[in-house]
């Protein structure tokens, strides 16, 4: 049965990428695909002589993970060295900083997932979480209720830095990224620059 889609114009927006452009788009955003279009990008990988685990990294994106197997590949992770320090004494995991900052009628209210070793992670933490106490509160009225809310999810994030096993942020890091990490799970150094990025 056909999708509706036309391969045509499917095909002919694949071959005008770059090469990087293709590769990012495949390894970031290639989820729910049709079959037509799966069939068209591999044809297109093999075509460009490109790499043959940009194919795997495709397939990854279009199935559901078991629980086990998410811990798999966050193990692939863990493994890595830390993205600030370079040491490998302790096994990554990741956290979510969260800050506010006021200005009088303004609050920011930022998050950021971190991937890195839970000595790092607990100073992100912390960092977050003196920024929003110090500078929060200034903001009417959103400075009294997300200041109370940044100190909240910093001091709860930070108990999980250190866990043994991965930590649920780490989990959704991987799910989100589970195609560059299939793609490239053979290539520390490609691997080391995806948890650099967030």
């Amino acid at each position: 049965m056909s999708s509706g889609i036309d391969l045509h114009l499917v095909r002919e927006t694949y071959q005008k990428m770059s090469d990087e452009e293709i590769t990012r788009i495949l390894t970031q955003d290639a989820s729910g695909l049709t079959d037509e279009a799966l069939e068209l990008v591999k044809e297109e990988i093999r075509r460009r002589h490109l790499d043959p685990n940009l194919i795997k990294g495709v397939d990854a994106q279009q199935v559901s993970f078991t629980p086990e197997e998410v811990d798999e590949y966050c193990e692939l992770i863990r493994r890595l060295p830390c993205p600030v320090t370079g040491s490998c004494s302790e096994k990554l995991n990741a956290t979510l900083t969260v800050v506010a900052v006021s200005y009088v009628f303004l609050t920011q209210y930022e998050k950021k997932l971190i991937v890195a070793s839970p000595a790092i992670l607990d100073k992100a933490n912390n960092k977050s979480l003196l920024k929003s106490a110090l500078l929060g509160w200034w903001g009417f009225p959103w400075g009294f209720i997300r200041t109370p809310q940044a100190i909240f999810y910093n001091l709860k994030n930070k108990k999980t830095n250190h866990l043994d096993t991965p930590n649920n942020y780490l989990r959704r890091f991987v799910l989100a990224h589970i195609g560059e990490i299939e793609t490239y799970r053979n290539n520390p150094e490609e691997l080391r620059r995806i948890i650099s990025g967030n």
